[in-house]
């Protein structure tokens, strides 16, 4: 055998003998100025795009079997079909992400200690969960390293230009301006009109739900007359576990469940309390945590609002060598939610605007004047009945409460999101882009299996 033939033969044995069978080159999957887009990024940006086109054909149809890869493929998106618009947002996301590396580099920015441990943690995290789906579909640990690492990076190049003392950012009180004039702090509670068999209620049956809500209200104001707003927040938080005791009783009556069970709606003051171990001096503080959930609105359709959860803890230690050294955390108003006003100049005519929880509550809460915070009201709907209550959000806007650093951040993207987001479209729009055409034929979305 010639020496030609064995080099050959032997580059081919290990996959890289491109130059001499002719094979095209699929460890990448694009080349954005010099830089060449490794192939495990483009399919995780690919797989991202075809989920979120999967997403939006079921949005405008959604009568459509997304499990069906043949309709998918026939439908289109924006005047082309499923597998060209994929291809060409998979290709726009790894052009950011190219955008943002080298922005990163050209600034001179470098991630500080805590976002260093919170990346190792996230990654740690999210590898562990997925290793196996991910290297199947063929995006390698450091592929997924850079992904993630990405996402840090962005952050702190948003930082730098939209942060307080970035150039185009605005002082903390403007921001908490904008928060405050773009929120609205509340609590309420559902009755739904329906019995425990799902079935709504009819006109006798609705009389005794808005019976027992005028029962609930006339508490809920007989505590904002005794104990002001914090006592308001009590009793809401007491109604609100009546009625799931309520809902749970009526549901096993229907399916006809017995045993020792019992339920109980008499009024008491409720509070949830863990005790765990003590590792710090006496100390007393109260902390607030924010969280993102999704609820359901009138219509069916997905609602983000955030629930605020203010925890008091108590921290006792007892003598060196005790076993009695514990810690005791109560959690208090866990159903108080923090909903955005929504413009709807933002939206077109025909688009599903998220009200939360539904149009004619939120925008009952919205007409709530500031005299009136605390205060409970009734909403009637045909198949709910809300309790609702506004409170004032300035209250809870101090830095031992939810004007935290993660607060401020998210006000900074409500802000300057859409801003950033063009900026980086316009360092992209400057980068010569040449796909991996054998690479993109290859990694096909449609044969993920993540």
């Amino acid at each position: 055998m010639s020496i030609f033939k064995k080099v050959s033969a032997f580059l081919t044995a290990v996959g890289i003998a491109a130059a001499f069978t002719g094979c095209s080159d699929t460890r990448y999957g694009l080349e954005v100025d010099d830089v060449k887009v490794p192939a495990g990024i483009y399919i995780y940006y690919a797989n991202s795009a075809y989920n979120n086109a999967l997403s939006m054909l079921k949005a405008e149809n959604p009568e459509l079997d997304t499990e069906d890869v043949k309709a998918v493929k026939a439908a289109s998106l924006e005047g082309v079909d499923t597998l060209t618009w994929i291809h060409n947002k998979a290709t726009e996301l790894c052009v950011s992400y190219v955008a943002v590396e080298k922005k990163f580099d050209e600034l001179g920015l470098t991630l500080d200690d805590d976002a260093k441990a919170n990346l190792d943690f996230m990654m740690d995290y999210y590898w562990s969960s997925y290793e196996a789906s991910m290297t199947k579909n063929g995006i390698s640990e450091d592929s997924f390293s850079k992904i993630m690492t990405s996402s840090y990076k962005s952050e702190a190049i948003f930082e730098y230009y939209y942060g307080t003392e970035g150039e185009l950012g605005v002082s903390e009180d403007e921001l908490k301006k904008y928060y405050l004039d773009n929120n609205i702090r509340a609590e309420y509670v559902a009755f739904n009109l329906y019995d425990g068999a799902g079935n709504l209620l009819k006109t006798d049956g609705k009389k005794d739900m808005m019976k027992m809500v005028k029962a609930y209200k006339e508490r809920v104001e007989d505590a904002y007359d005794d104990g002001g707003v914090e006592a308001v927040m009590t009793e809401m938080s007491v109604v609100q576990e009546e009625y799931k005791a309520y809902c749970t009783s009526i549901s096993e009556e229907a399916a006809g469940v017995t045993g020792t069970t019992t339920t109980t709606t008499t009024a008491a003051t409720t509070t949830t309390t863990e005790t765990t171990t003590a590792e710090s001096a006496d100390a007393t503080d109260e902390t607030a945590e924010t969280t993102v959930v999704t609820e359901t609105d009138e219509n069916g359709s997905a609602v983000t609002v955030e629930t605020t959860t203010t925890e008091a803890t108590t921290t006792t230690t007892a003598a060196e060598g005790s076993s009695d050294e514990t810690t005791t955390s109560t959690v208090s108003f866990p159903n108080e939610r923090i909903i955005p006003i929504i413009n709807e100049e933002d939206y077109e005519e025909g688009d599903e605007i998220p009200y939360s929880p539904s149009e004619k509550a939120y925008k009952d809460l919205l007409a709530i004047k500031e005299k009136d915070y605390g205060k409970p009201y009734i909403v009637e709907e045909d198949e709910v009945y809300y309790l609702i209550v506004r409170y004032d959000l300035e209250d809870r806007a101090t830095e031992k409460d939810l004007w935290n650093e993660d607060q401020i951040y998210s006000v900074q993207v409500s802000m300057f999101g859409e801003d950033f987001d063009e900026m980086i479209k316009e360092w992209s729009d400057k980068m010569n882009v040449v796909r991996n055409e054998a690479a993109y034929k290859r990694y096909d979305p449609f044969k993920f299996d993540m």
